[in-house]
């Protein structure tokens, strides 16, 4: 029986030197839905506008899961600014974008 000869590897030709992108924090999206219910329920709980909850909601996850983190909470403080969302939803929102949080 004839034995397989197997290719040698080159050294130089197959090894490509890969840049590195500076990490960032990023939502993790594997935990996208539990996110989302703990997201909810902060902003049900504080005294906004019920009808703009979905948007917000939409806006935070877009941000964090596409962008990073620190654009998030400056997301979010901009609309506390705006009076849209009280500042114990948004230090709460910061904490929760914390926790789900991974580095990509």
């Amino acid at each position: 029986m004839a034995r397989r000869r197997f290719k040698r590897r080159r050294s130089n030709s197959r090894h490509r030197v890969r840049t590195q992108t500076p990490r960032t924090a990023m939502l993790n999206l594997h935990r996208l839905g539990s996110f989302k219910y703990d997201l909810r329920e902060i902003l049900n709980a504080s005294p906004m506008d019920k009808t703009a909850i979905p948007t917000v909601v939409a806006n935070i996850i877009a941000k964090a899961s596409r962008v990073s983190i620190s654009e998030t909470k400056d997301y979010i403080r901009e609309i506390e600014q705006q009076g849209v969302v009280d500042k114990i939803a948004a230090d709460d929102t910061c904490i929760l974008l914390d926790r789900y949080s991974k580095w990509r």
